[in-house]
């Protein structure tokens, strides 16, 4: 953990003027002029694209999870009384593989992982279909004004087809974690994501607000702002 903070410090924290959706921070000079949203995982909550519609009442929210209580999370999120409706979709991410297994030691079910960390506990698993970013470029074009992900893992595959694809996308924040594979490995790959982002014309934030938001993850929270 202590890495991840280290790595977060090499950037300016999101400044104060940029609005607050929970955990993530969008840009204040992009809320007003947002018209399209990809997110990709919801699971139990979406205060994210709660805060984005209350805050922007043209803005439309696509959500992909394939997870069971994402269904029920969007499903009450609908029922406020907003202009547009959340287009929810249940589909992992992953642009090499056509479906995918999720696992979960959670009695509640509420958690589930694409890695099996638990075996002898496993209580429930599941296999989905998966997409990818071209994928849904091509059903729905390519106009996309902000892009939020927290996909365990998938980051550096996601961040890759954002560049290649050359989106419009004008903010990517989304939970970078360092736990999936080799410590070093993973980090090396973070350090060439953000370099294809600054190469490509976004400046780096750190969306973690110290001391007031804590994580006990090893996970690197980043906001990517196209300048």
């Amino acid at each position: 953990m202590q890495r991840c903070r280290e790595l977060e410090k090499k950037f300016p924290l999101v400044p104060s003027t940029w609005h607050k959706c929970h955990q993530y921070h969008i840009s204040d000079k992009l809320m007003p002029d947002i018209r399209t949203v990809w997110s990709f995982g919801v699971s139990k909550e979406c205060r994210m694209e709660h805060w984005i519609r209350k805050r922007n009442g043209k803005a439309r929210i696509h959500t992909w999870d394939p997870t069971p209580i994402s269904k029920r999370t969007i499903k009450r999120e609908n029922q406020c009384s907003y202009k547009w409706p959340i287009k929810h979709t249940s589909k992992a991410y992953d642009p090499s593989k056509e479906s995918a297994t999720f696992y979960t030691s959670d009695p509640t079910q509420r958690c589930y992982s694409l890695e099996n960390f638990n075996p002898e506990n496993l209580v429930d698993s599941f296999t989905v279909e998966c997409t990818s970013l071209a994928k849904i470029k091509d059903e729905l074009g390519g106009n996309v004004d902000l892009i939020k992900f927290d996909i365990e893992g998938r980051w550096y595959e996601i961040c890759n087809e954002i560049l290649d694809l050359d989106l419009p996308v004008k903010q990517v924040v989304g939970e970078f974690e360092m736990y999936m594979g080799d410590t070093d490995q993973e980090f090396e790959k973070l350090e060439s994501i953000i370099k294809r982002f600054e190469q490509s014309g976004y400046k780096t934030y750190c969306n973690r607000l110290l001391p007031k938001q804590k994580r006990e993850a090893p996970c690197v929270e980043l906001a990517f702002v196209r300048t």
